[in-house]
């Protein structure tokens, strides 16, 4: 990787339209409506009644355009992968609105040679017209190929752990559907080939597509909403996340929760595979606002 040209880039603001459409298809994205008598996550699908936003919509708003495979970065972009994410809401996620996006480098934290490199991006996403804040995302993009580039800037201390032996005080499993990446890319508008191409999945080292770390991250979200704040999701506040292992389409997810009070922290298990595919995760949760 070219460091001082990346640490030099910069991003022209991103704006972006999006209505009730696009927050429905991105809840179906995250498989919410397959049971057409859950009312809880009816509210998320179904414009029919009113409607609200799955608050984890947000980490998908106002993306740049791809820029890693510019040869000037240096960068083996095909080995990139998403090492961890967080949003914090600024108020409840709105239904439809047209945002602006705005991003930057924070960091660069060169791991060495043949260990990968992590970019620490930053994202503020406001209200186009009126200007103000909606949500705060920071996302952790590890480069797999890129170590020994050289630092820049200081990291965020990393999340603690969950403890391997603590017991979840619920869980909830979903199955995904084996064309979930396909689905979920379009969704998303993240066309990253490494979740549709098996030529580029193979490249990458993997067996075949892998899911995107945010539909998992998205997983978790709809099983916190489902278990603490059913109907509420303007009590989601924050939530963050460390990406562990790749997830496949057709994986069953088991997302783990402990309950801390206006925290919970949880973890996801690919249950046919016995891998943990989400690590370290937290969400804070806030009061209920007025029922609707």
């Amino acid at each position: 990787m070219n460091l001082q040209h990346v640490i030099e880039r910069r991003f022209e603001p991103a704006l972006q339209s999006y209505d009730w459409r696009d927050s429905a298809l991105y809840a179906l994205g995250l498989g919410i409506g397959s049971d057409p008598l859950d009312e809880d996550e009816l509210l998320y699908v179904y414009e029919g009644r009113p409607q609200a936003a799955v608050p984890s919509q947000c980490v998908t708003l106002g993306w740049p355009a791809f820029w890693h495979d510019d040869p000037a970065t240096g960068i083996d972009w095909m080995k990139i992968l998403h090492g961890e994410e967080s949003f914090e809401l600024h108020r409840p996620l709105p239904l439809a609105a047209t945002i602006r996006a705005t991003h930057r480098i924070a960091s660069v934290l060169d791991k060495g040679p043949g260990r990968g490199a992590l970019i620490h991006f930053d994202t503020e996403v406001t209200d186009a017209a009126s200007g103000a804040p909606l949500a705060t995302l920071h996302a952790t993009q590890f480069l797999r190929g890129d170590g020994g580039c050289g630092s820049h800037g200081t990291a965020p201390a990393p999340t603690p752990p969950i403890a391997e032996v603590a017991k979840p005080s619920a869980s909830i499993e979903y199955r995904t559907a084996t064309q979930a990446a396909l689905l979920y890319r379009l969704v998303s508008r993240d066309y990253m080939p490494i979740h549709a191409d098996p030529q580029v999945a193979r490249g990458g080292g993997f067996e075949r597509p892998i899911s995107h770390g945010l539909n998992t991250m998205g997983l978790a979200c709809r099983a916190l909403l489902k278990h603490f704040s059913p109907g509420h999701p303007e009590r989601m506040r924050a939530m963050s996340v460390r990406f562990a292992q790749p997830a496949y389409p057709g994986d069953t997810i088991r997302v783990e929760m402990f309950d801390q009070g206006e925290e919970v922290r949880f973890r996801a298990l690919a249950v046919e595979r016995g891998v943990v595919v989400l690590d370290r995760g937290t969400c804070r949760l806030g009061a209920p606002l007025n029922d609707r």
